[in-house]
């Protein structure tokens, strides 16, 4: 096939010489449009097979460039899906962990109230005996007082009383046991 075109390129070339001698348009036109034909043949004749060769082959890259991006949509759109599952899950884990800070922290408030008032009944119990205790020290020095000066003063008195005073006292505590008294 390739030695017709390249017979008919060695024929058409002298006609085309021929062409441009010629003297009328009308020929003139003829041997242009064959010229062109000649032309237009050669070039599909030569580069037919490239271009068809380059658009098959872009084709196939333009195909191949589709299923890749279908390909990374489906995995982006997986990695998503992937993302989003597991920030769900973490943000029902933050809850989690967030709920039982406050478990235990409300915990840790109770036993905080219940170990202050323990605190505070100990306080109470502690300071009531050291209140008792104060109270019974003061009493016992109060009476130690009253009777240390009740025992001074009757010491004065007694030392003040004369032999009469003396007989008198006497007397009245015999008559008061029934016990005689003898002068």
């Amino acid at each position: 096939m390739k030695f017709i075109y390249s017979l008919f390129i060695l024929i058409a070339m002298p006609l085309t010489a021929f062409a441009s001698e010629s003297e009328s348009a009308g020929a003139h036109m003829l041997w242009r449009v064959i010229d062109f034909i000649i032309f237009a043949s050669l070039i599909v004749y030569f580069l037919r097979k490239p271009v068809a060769n380059y658009f098959r082959n872009r084709k196939k890259q333009i195909f191949e460039e589709i299923e890749n991006a279908k390909k990374a949509k489906e995995e982006a759109q997986q990695a998503l899906n992937e993302a989003q599952s597991l920030l769900s899950k973490l943000s029902s884990e933050i809850e989690n962990i967030i709920n039982t800070y406050k478990q235990m922290g409300e915990k840790e408030k109770e036993d905080y109230a219940n170990m202050a008032k323990e605190l505070e009944e100990i306080f109470k119990k502690r300071l009531e005996q050291e209140k008792t205790m104060i109270l019974n020290k003061a009493y016992k020095d109060f009476i130690d007082k009253v009777i240390s000066k009740a025992i001074t003063k009757a010491k004065q008195q007694f030392m003040a009383l004369n032999n009469q005073d003396l007989r008198s006292i006497n007397k009245r505590y015999f008559d008061y046991f029934g016990v005689e008294y003898d002068k």
